[in-house]
Parts: C-alpha cells; structure tokens; sequence
C-alpha cells in the first residue's frame, strides 16, 4: 500500500520537534480525518533555513511532513512557493489516492507557518 519511501519517512521521521528561534509556526488539522501538524520555520536572507514539525495523524500525514522539512530545507523562498502536494507525493513514491491530504496538510501547514511577509 505504501512506499519503501513512506514508510522509512514514517518509521523514522526527520527534523521533528520545535526548532530553536523560529520565524514562523502554524497548527493545522484536518477536520475529516484528525490528521493535525504543527509546522515551525526559520527564515533568513530569502531562505528556508529551519523546518521542524510535530505531527498526528496517519503514516502519510507523517511521512509527507518528514519529507517536505528535508525537500525545503536551504531552498529560496520562491522554490518554496513553487511546491504543490503532487512534488511531495512524487518524492514519497506515491501516495494512496485516499491518503494524498497529507501531502497537501503539509503544504498548508508551510504556506501557514510562512505567512504573508514571507511571500506567501
């Protein structure tokens, strides 16, 4: 059902927790299925410097989280922009169809955390 890809990102997720001075920080949940991610980034000189996140849900929530804090760490703001839940699911190998709300939880949760001044 899952990817080798997932399922590592969900075992072993990356970058979890709150990260020190952070810029940005937003708390999502999804109201069909429970899923919740909270997001924290730092910004600095037109960059994503930081991503942390802490996440409940099911393993694509997780999994889709855990790898876009490795996808976007170190990438100009306008990259990030450019990121649209099918890059993260193509990243993971692929998603259930009934599972690709993680993907865009994640995405959502970003755009959140980086708020307007960020450019989004």
């Amino acid at each position: 059902m899952y990817s080798p890809t997932v399922l590592d990102h969900f075992h072993n997720p990356r970058h979890v927790g709150e990260i020190p001075q952070p810029t940005g920080h937003a708390r999502l949940e999804n109201p069909v299925c429970g899923d919740v991610l909270e997001l924290w980034t730092r910004v600095g000189e037109g960059r994503l410097e930081e991503v942390g996140f802490r996440a409940f849900g099911c393993a694509a929530a997780i999994a889709s989280a855990s790898m876009l804090s490795e996808m976007v760490r170190g990438l100009p703001l306008g990259e990030v922009l450019a990121l649209h839940p099918g890059h993260l699911i193509e990243a993971l190998g692929g998603l259930p169809a009934s599972k690709r709300h993680g993907a865009a939880l994640a995405l959502e949760a970003l755009k959140a955390a980086l708020g307007p001044e960020d450019g989004f």
